[in-house]
């Protein structure tokens, strides 16, 4: 094998150099979100016994933009939930979140129990859209973890356990 003349060397080099420019602005344009869910009040779909104290003051998960030089929050919109989003996941690719939503009932259901709900991230905004609410299988679900696969969902229930 023979080595590359010079013009050839430079000529890649300077390929080389233009894709990791591209490359670099492109991870830059993509968005650092910070997501945080909030306490929400009033609470929606609760049993009449629930009481809203203290009250919340969120209205489900608040979504900020990330400075990535000074660490600075930019507010970027809020995925408006009344279920208390307490507790948040996203998965490995950064396509898809999941929050444990802290409430006793969803839509007056016996037995009382929270949900789990899941949102896809627009990957240029870092915005939310809901996908899907689904019991929890207790009441209070406090903790959602994701497994390393992304195919399986763990919920600690205050209430009733966990599934």
């Amino acid at each position: 094998m023979t080595p590359p003349d010079r013009r050839t060397f430079l000529a890649s080099a300077a390929a080389l150099a233009t894709t990791a420019v591209v490359g670099a602005q492109e991870k830059e344009a993509k968005p650092l979100v910070a997501y945080v869910g909030t306490f929400s009040s009033p609470l929606k779909d609760t049993l009449p016994t629930q009481v809203d104290l203290p009250p919340g003051n969120g209205r489900g998960i608040h979504i900020f933009h990330v400075n990535r030089g000074t660490g600075a929050l930019t507010p970027a919109g809020v995925a408006e939930l009344g279920t208390s989003p307490s507790h948040l996941v996203a998965n490995a690719a950064g396509t898809r979140l999941y929050s444990a939503n802290e409430t006793d009932c969803v839509n007056q259901e016996k037995p009382p129990h929270g949900s789990v709900s899941s949102f896809s991230i627009d990957p240029k905004t870092g915005g939310l859209k809901l996908l899907n609410t689904v019991p929890s299988g207790g009441a209070g679900p406090t903790f959602v973890s994701l497994h390393p696969s992304g195919q399986w969902l763990f919920v600690a229930n205050y209430f009733g356990g966990s599934r």
